[in-house]
């Protein structure tokens, strides 16, 4: 009976559980994104005047930092690229009037585009135009009131 007192614990006594150790989860491997070649599904704008607008927008998939762009075998100077969606260019110095076809390429491949960029430097109309147009306008519509005043007619 003395053996069997020495060997059990009392009832108020507590036990102490060993901690186990919980299984580690394997680690997760990252797989890099893939990247996909580009796509270009339309150009904004299409007709530009590189002294006036000397950006375009390029709209499409694959767009990332390393993007480049050329028209018409030239290389245009990356602005930004917002996102994978959208990518902003400077057109090239000195370029021609014209048609020119536009590439995009990024770590995967190549991509042009279906239409031709049109460069068009048509000059834009001057001040001079515009104040001569006004001028013809007002012209107009004094002729026009003076035509409606019952004591001229």
């Amino acid at each position: 009976m003395l053996a069997f007192a020495l060997t059990t614990a009392p009832a108020h006594a507590t036990t102490r559980r060993t901690p186990t150790a919980k299984p580690t989860p394997a680690p997760q491997v990252r797989k890099a994104p893939t990247i996909l070649p580009p796509q270009i599904y339309q150009l904004n704008p299409l007709k530009v005047n590189p002294t006036v607008q000397p950006n375009i927008m390029i709209f499409g998939q694959g767009m990332t930092p390393a993007t480049t762009a050329q028209v018409g075998g030239r290389p245009a100077t990356t602005v930004q690229v917002p996102d994978a969606n959208h990518l902003l260019v400077k057109l090239p110095e000195n370029l021609s009037q014209g048609s020119y076809l536009v590439e995009v390429t990024n770590e995967a491949g190549t991509a042009t585009a279906s239409e031709a960029l049109v460069v068009d430097e048509s000059p834009a109309p001057s001040n001079m135009m515009y104040l001569m147009g006004g001028g013809f306008l007002v012209l107009l519509v004094l002729v026009m009131r003076l035509a409606r005043t019952p004591s001229f007619a």
